[in-house]
This record gives C-alpha cells, sequence and structure tokens, in this order.
C-alpha cells in the first residue's frame, strides 16, 4: 500500500508538506524522519535524491490523493501511534493557529529534547541491568577458570546483585565480549529493572501538618470538587488568604479519584516551598517540570505523565503541553504573572491555553491570584469564569498596614530613608525579620562623569552599563556583555560618579548601619542556580536572618513567618510609563511583595518610598483595595480602547543593518493595508510601524507594528493572509520578523 500524508517539519515556515508512504499507513500525531529540501533526479534511469536534510516531523493528516512518484517518501516512521495523545494533539493545531506559528516548531515544544532528535521513546524508569546467576559446581555450570575477565566480572556481580549494563560497562571497560560470553554461557542473565526514585519522585519524609480551611476556603474548594466536566474558576484571594490550601484539597479530591492534576507556576525556583507542600500534601507521585531541569530528568517526568504513573505535575508555562493519560483538574497559581508568556519564538501565553486545554479535556480550571490581569478580571466580570473569593487571611493574620515615606520629605542616603532605617533598628530589637526589596541588581545603575557628563554605555544596546562591586565590572542587564570596569572618564578621563542603588549598594550601606545585624541578599548574582537558592529560603524560614535583600525573588511565593516589615526602596517607575499595562503589573508587584509581610500572629508593616504619595494606584494599595483600581483601570482601557475591550498583535523585527527592521516593517504596513478587504477586515486599524524603544538590543536594530481590533476574528483572519504574503515575499528576507499575538510587553 502506499498514500501521502500531510507532515509539519520544524520550520519557520506556515504550512504541511506532503510525502509518500509504503507499507503502513503512519498515524497522525506520530513522529516521521523525512528529508526536507533537495530534490529528486533521473539518474541512470533510477530517482534519486539529491540535498536536502533528515528532519523530524509529525504526521498532521492524511491526504485523499494517491502518492505521486515525485513526492519524497517517508525515510522512517518513529512512533507506532499518535505521541502527543488526541487531545494535547487538538490543543497544539489549535495553538498554532491562533499564534501564527509554524505548527512544525509548535510541536516540537511539545516534546522532550530526545524525542526532538528523533529518539525512540523509551521507558526511562527501568535500565537494561545484569546480575549474575550462581554457579553450583556441577557438570552443566560453566567454567570462568580459564577465563579471568569473565571470572572477575562475575565476582563483581555475586557481590551486588543488579547492576546497569552502562555502569558495569564503565567499571569494566572494554568488557562487551566477556559480557556476551556469560550471558551465553548463562552465568549471568539480563533484564529491565525500574531505577531507584530520583530526588524529584521520592516521597516527603513526614506528612505536612493540614491547615483548618476558613468558611470561604471550605466554599471555594466544594465548588471546584462538585464540578463535573469543563468549568473556569477565578479563585481571587488576598495575600496569605490560603489560596494554596484551596489548590492542594481539589488536586487530593482528583487524585482520590484516579485522575491527574497539573499545577501550573510562574517560576519554579521561586517557590520552592510550594512544591515541598504538594509533594508532602500528594506524596512520591508528584512530578516536576520545568526548563532548568537536565534533560533526562525532564524526560522522565514527562514519560511518567503521559503513563499515567504521575499523580500530578507541578510546572512552569512548557509544562502546559505536558501528556497527561487522566487528566482531572488543570490549577494556574498566580495567573496575571507575565512568566506564563513566552517572549521569544512560540509566543504563547500559558495561562490561555490551561483554559482551551481544560475546555478539549473536559475538566475544570482553576485561576488564582491576589491581583488578577485585567483580562481575567473582565471575564470574570462577564461570567466566563466563576469568581470564588477569599476577602481575609487565613488563621489569625491580618492584612499589613501600608505607609508612604515622602521622599520630597525625606531624602535617602544610599536609597534608604531615615524613617525606613528606624522601622529596620525597631524590627532587629524586636527580634523580628525584615525585608527591602529593590528590583535593581548590581551596585549602581548609572555611571557618570561629573566633569563633562559622559557615560558607561553598552555599545550593542541603547542602555547604560551597570556597575557590580566585588566583581568591579559594568555590565549590561540587557544583552548580558561585561567587562573590567574602569572609572574614569571615556572623554576627560575624570573620575566616574556613581549614581542610584542596586541590591549590592544597599547590602553595603544596611552593614555599615546595622553591623549585628544578619543580612542577606538574594538576587540572581548572589544565587544563579534554583538549588543554591533553595537552601537559602529555608534559613530564612528558620530564622536565621534579619534583614532580606532582595529583587523579585523574594516578591511572591514565600511565607515567612517572622516578617513583619516590608521596606519598598523603588516604587515608582511603573507610574508615568507608556506601557498601558505599567500601572497593572506596578500593582501585581507592590501587593505581591506587601504581602509577605504580617503573615502569622505578628502584625505586619509595609513602608513604601516613594515621590508621589498621592497617586490613586498607590493609594488603592495603600487601601488593599484591588476592586477601585481595576475599576479604574478597565474604565481608562475601555476608553482608550485597550485589551479587553480591543484584541492586538505586535509584528517585531530586527536586523543588523541601521533602518533596515523598520524599513521592512514599513513594507509590511503596507501589505497588510493591502489585505483588509480580501480578508474581510476594514476595520482592522494598522498602525504605523516604528522604532523600538530600546532600537538597539544586542547589537541588532529593532523596530514594531502595533494591529488593533475590535473584534477577534477579523484580525485572524488578516493576520493569516499577511502572514502567507510575507513568507512569499523576498523583502522579509532582509530582516528577521516575528509576530506576538495578545503581546503582554509593548516595549
Amino acid at each position: 500500500m502506499s498514500g501521502v500524508v500531510q507532515v509539519a517539519v520544524p520550520a519557520p515556515l506556515r504550512r504541511l508538506f506532503d510525502y509518500r508512504w509504503e507499507g503502513e499507513r503512519p498515524a497522525v500525531g506520530a513522529r516521521v524522519r523525512v528529508v526536507f529540501g533537495g530534490r529528486e533526479l533521473e539518474l541512470l534511469g533510477e530517482r534519486e535524491l539529491v540535498g536536502g536534510r533528515k528532519m523530524v516531523g509529525v504526521v498532521v493528516s492524511h491526504h485523499p490523493a494517491s502518492a505521486p512518484r515525485d513526492l519524497y517518501a517517508i525515510s522512517e516512521t518513529l512512533d507506532d501511534g499518535n505521541l502527543f495523545g488526541d487531545a494535547l494533539l487538538e490543543l497544539l493545531l489549535w495553538a498554532a493557529r491562533y499564534y501564527h506559528h509554524p505548527l512544525g516548531e509548535a510541536l516540537h515544544t511539545a516534546l522532550p529534547q530526545a524525542l526532538r532528535r528523533g529518539a525512540p521513546p523509551r521507558d526511562p524508569t527501568r535500565r537494561r541491568c545484569l546480575r549474575a546467576v550462581e554457579i553450583d559446581g556441577g557438570g552443566g555450570a560453566p567454567d570462568l577458570a580459564r577465563a579471568p575477565a569473565q571470572a572477575r566480572i562475575h565476582r563483581h556481580l555475586l557481590g551486588a546483585g543488579w547492576v546497569e549494563a552502562a555502569e558495569l560497562r564503565r567499571q569494566f571497560p572494554n568488557s562487551s565480549g566477556a559480557l556476551r560470553q556469560l550471558l551465553e554461557k548463562g552465568a549471568v542473565e539480563a533484564g529491565l529493572r525500574p531505577l531507584p526514585p530520583a530526588p524529584q519522585d521520592a516521597p516527603p519524609k513526614e506528612d505536612a501538618p493540614r491547615i483548618k480551611m476558613n468558611p470561604q476556603q471550605l466554599a471555594a474548594a466544594d465548588a471546584i470538587a462538585a464540578q463535573d466536566g469543563f468549568a473556569s474558576f477565578l479563585l481571587h484571594g488576598v495575600t496569605g488568604s490560603g489560596k494554596t490550601e484551596v489548590y492542594l484539597d481539589a488536586a487530593e479530591k482528583c487524585v482520590a479519584a484516579g485522575r491527574q492534576a497539573l499545577f501550573l507556576v510562574p517560576e519554579i525556583a521561586l517557590t520552592p516551598q510550594l512544591v515541598a507542600r504538594v509533594r508532602a500534601r500528594l506524596g512520591g507521585t508528584v512530578c516536576v517540570l520545568h526548563s532548568a531541569m537536565p534533560p533526562e530528568e525532564r524526560y522522565r517526568a514527562w514519560w511518567r505523565a503521559r503513563a499515567g504513573e504521575a499523580a500530578a505535575v507541578l510546572g512552569t508555562r512548557s509544562a502546559v503541553f505536558t501528556p497527561l493519560k487522566s487528566p482531572g483538574l488543570i490549577l494556574v497559581d498566580e495567573e496575571h504573572d507575565i512568566s506564563y508568556k513566552q517572549q521569544d519564538g512560540f509566543r504563547y501565553h500559558a495561562r490561555d491555553l490551561a483554559i482551551k486545554r481544560a475546555s478539549i479535556e473536559g475538566v475544570p480550571v482553576v485561576l488564582g491570584s491576589a491581583t488578577p490581569s485585567m483580562e481575567t478580571r473582565h471575564n470574570a466580570l462577564a461570567g466566563r469564569h466563576r469568581l470564588l473569593a477569599l476577602e481575609r487571611r487565613g488563621g489569625q493574620a491580618a492584612l499589613p498596614r501600608i505607609d508612604f515615606i515622602d521622599l520630597a520629605r525625606h531624602r535617602p542616603v544610599e536609597g534608604v530613608s531615615a524613617p525606613l532605617l528606624r522601622a529596620l533598628r525597631q524590627r532587629l530589637e524586636n527580634r523580628e525579620q525584615s525585608i527591602v526589596f529593590l528590583n535593581r541588581r548590581g551596585f549602581a545603575p548609572l555611571a557618570q562623569c561629573v566633569r563633562c557628563g559622559w557615560q558607561a554605555l553598552c555599545e550593542r544596546c541603547d542602555a547604560r552599563l551597570t556597575y557590580h562591586r566585588g566583581a568591579e565590572e559594568f555590565r549590561c542587564h540587557h544583552c548580558g556583555a561585561a567587562g573590567r570596569a574602569e572609572m574614569a572618564c571615556g572623554e576627560c578621563g575624570e573620575k566616574l560618579f556613581l549614581i542610584g542603588a542596586g541590591t549590592q549598594r544597599l547590602e553595603r550601606h544596611l552593614r555599615e548601619k546595622f553591623p549585628q545585624a544578619r543580612i542577606r541578599r538574594l538576587d540572581r548574582d548572589q544565587f544563579p542556580g534554583q538549588a543554591q537558592l533553595a537552601r537559602e529560603l529555608e534559613a530564612i524560614g528558620r530564622g536565621e536572618t534579619d534583614i532580606i535583600i532582595g529583587t523579585q525573588l523574594i516578591s511572591k511565593g514565600h511565607d515567612f513567618a517572622g516578617v513583619t516589615l516590608v521596606g519598598v526602596v523603588n516604587s515608582d517607575q511603573g507610574l508615568y510609563s507608556a506601557d498601558f499595562r505599567a500601572p497593572e503589573y506596578l500593582f501585581q508587584q507592590l501587593t505581591q511583595v506587601s504581602g509577605r509581610a504580617g503573615r502569622a500572629r505578628a502584625p505586619g508593616e509595609v513602608l513604601i518610598q516613594t515621590a508621589h504619595p498621592g497617586h490613586h494606584t498607590l493609594q488603592s494599595m495603600r487601601a488593599h483595595d484591588f476592586e477601585s483600581f481595576a475599576g479604574r483601570c478597565l474604565d481608562e482601557r475601555r476608553a482608550a480602547g485597550w485589551p479587553p475591550f480591543s484584541h492586538i498583535a505586535l509584528w517585531r523585527a530586527e536586523a543588523a543593518r541601521p533602518g533596515a527592521a523598520l524599513q521592512f516593517l514599513r513594507h509590511a504596513a503596507d501589505v497588510g493595508r493591502k489585505l483588509r478587504e480580501s480578508a474581510d477586515a476594514p476595520r482592522v486599524q494598522i498602525l504605523d510601524a516604528v522604532a523600538a524603544p530600546m532600537e538597539k538590543l544586542a547589537g541588532r536594530h529593532r523596530a514594531q507594528l502595533m494591529v488593533r481590533s475590535a473584534r477577534r476574528a477579523p484580525l485572524h483572519r488578516l493576520l493569516r493572509e499577511w502572514c502567507e504574503a510575507l513568507e512569499a515575499d523576498p523583502r522579509a528576507r532582509r530582516a528577521r520578523w516575528s509576530l506576538d499575538v495578545d503581546p503582554m510587553e509593548m516595549f
């Protein structure tokens, strides 16, 4: 038999490719090895393939046409059936269409590294092992006296029991022949054996104490548990209200019913306490999935989830593509967090895909947040999410008192004002912990000449260099460039003056002010690895720190019972940004970091240093009034025509040559305007192409083009035709371009 299938290959092309198959027809969702590119020629009376390269593609559909001879044949079928499963494959097909991304690349996003390369799917929880068989000395027993190499291996296996074949080869190099002889003689037997549990799979050492839920928590948990089939819930609870306990109760009931729970979190490195709580509650069948894991561990977790061996999967945004044998519940913690949006390549939003996946699978999805995104808030008001409210903190804890330190009256020294220093001193006397929040790494964000005004700038970006003390380097926090810090002006040679404060400068100043205090700085410079960061957070939880200085690493997901004071050093960056989402992001960030104070019985206090204490965003923060802030924010967006009252897409382009990206997007805008009528999208607004606010980044020059529509359908019709036109346009090769649907970062 033969026929034709349509295959998606991992190439930046938004189309499928026809291939001929011979023999048994490959299943939809199966990987196949194909030759992409090149051509077939008639050589000496036979057709022969010339050029091209082998790629691993995925069969998407069967073509009804017969197989013409000039089609390439599939080189190899790698899977017996659908590797993804029907529901997950449907999600990926939908996501590629919605985000207008090449399907082959989207499908590869959902596969572990080894499977992308074409490796056969194998059970990573079992390994080929060998063990010795006792030799009883009878007439039929093998004689190893004349085979010293075989005898050594046999003696080793007698004492060791089952040993992995790969490990045995490492211990006895060049032993393949000897092992083969032992197997033939029956002195050694082979078998597949389960591996010992990996650290992330191990059951907890002891059960975590259960928290008694209050009536609001019980009502929320009961509503989720009672849901049969798809529904979308918004669990809106103030910081410290016990959203995690509701998640765990729902997940526990899901697992008890024989189903699997998928739990998404923004950043796994920021929530080690959550990982520990989930494992303690659900046992050793919880798999963790995130991009920082070694490929083998990631593949093992993927396999266990797909096989149904993992009762729950806890992971970051890419975990939304984890195959589940029996899904029953999807949880999205901190649903507002921008980390759920992939910012390059396949630019999907994991929260939105979690909702779509839940609808396909027919299971409930829970979105949790103390500060829901404006899109989620609007959808809840419109009835698309069922609202579950947690309006007070759990136990005897109360929301912290929030006050402002007016920088017009209290000028800071090294970033810290006198009232904040007094509050820190008081906490030290009370033996309580404090957090000082500054979302800026390094020592100083600007080095400037006092004579001529020259500044230390990045040669590859339109950005200032940050001075890092200790390493004595100037670093660019945008492209990562670093070089020795010469503290002399590049123009006149005068000494440079360091302006502004980063976490390093803040740490030095507080150590000088409080020499007896135990001070820890938590940022990506200090703790780039997850394991080391987790140890530091555990030490803080044990009360081994008095003052914690940190960036957003400490702003969310942590429950430090001893913290009674949070000081926010620089809060004004988002108040007057050109990005329409900046006030929302500021409110969310300040709410998260403020929520670290007073989570136990001792009352909490938050001191925010600001030059604009009367600003309505900060005033809503002070009153813990999310409803007022959200209402004003939505009113402003409705009036301006911003999401959620419109739908936007952003074309981005970059090129090595100045002006090339902007020139291409101006051409792209002309193409889009000509297509509006044929796409039946006359009311879609195409703005002018402009240079990106940071035009030069990592040595490349960038531009962007915004498209906006009051309705989603005509926007997507236009984008579909627009993508096809640009892919076929020779001028599109002059710049690297991409499309971001529902962008979360505008600048």
